[in-house]
């Protein structure tokens, strides 16, 4: 009778103890969606990040990509500057100034572009007071935003070479068209070739 006691007991023991160790893990859920922990110990809540505030585009611009805007032409300005044009054309066509073309997705000067260069530093020293806007232009090939980027790239390296030749810097204006004034619309290779150029414009203002 004593032992069948001593078991008993010996088991209800045992039970008080598991039903103690479970409740020390007992968790409360705070009201900030935080738990709590009957130790006073709360776990944090991780913060959501902040939404990424959309790129500002200014009255008069138009956004190409996030980090290219170009202005948009007022009907008049797009019209004198069109007249602009015609007038620079033809002021070149008189000058002998040769364009610089490139390789694919290239804005490297070649041989035959530093010779082209050569001769135009020639007519640029001898025509002293004469001042040049350089065009970078591409083929069709790749988004507006990318041919915009890499045709600055060469009328930029164009512009460096005829610093190197000796023609002062503030006598050259780059600009970049990208692939949106092709000089030629064929699709094919040959006429590709003829679209990646660094242009030469006499200015006439």
């Amino acid at each position: 009778m004593k032992k069948a006691y001593q078991t008993v007991c010996g088991l209800l023991m045992a039970g008080c103890l598991l039903v103690s160790a479970q409740g020390c893990e007992k968790t409360v859920q705070g009201t900030s969606g935080s738990k709590t922990t009957e130790q006073g110990l709360v776990s944090p809540k991780v913060a959501e990040p902040a939404p990424t505030p959309p790129p500002v585009t200014l009255p008069g611009e138009e956004r190409v990509s996030d980090d290219i805007v170009v202005a948009k032409a007022e009907p008049e300005t797009a019209r004198q500057r069109t007249q602009e044009m015609q007038q620079e054309a033809a002021a070149t066509a008189t000058t002998g100034l040769q364009d610089v073309f490139f390789g694919f997705d290239k804005w490297n000067i070649t041989d035959d572009g530093k010779q082209a260069l050569a001769t135009d530093a020639q007519w640029l020293k001898t025509n002293n007071g004469k001042a040049l806007t350089i065009e970078g232009h591409c083929d069709e090939r790749g988004t507006q935003a990318y041919n915009l980027v890499l045709g600055e790239k060469r009328a930029k390296a164009v512009r460096s070479y005829l610093v190197d030749l000796g023609i002062d810097a503030k006598r050259l204006t780059v600009t970049s068209y990208g692939k949106d004034r092709p000089f030629c619309r064929e699709r094919t290779e040959d006429c590709y070739q003829q679209n990646r150029r660094g242009h030469l414009v006499l200015r006439v203002k």
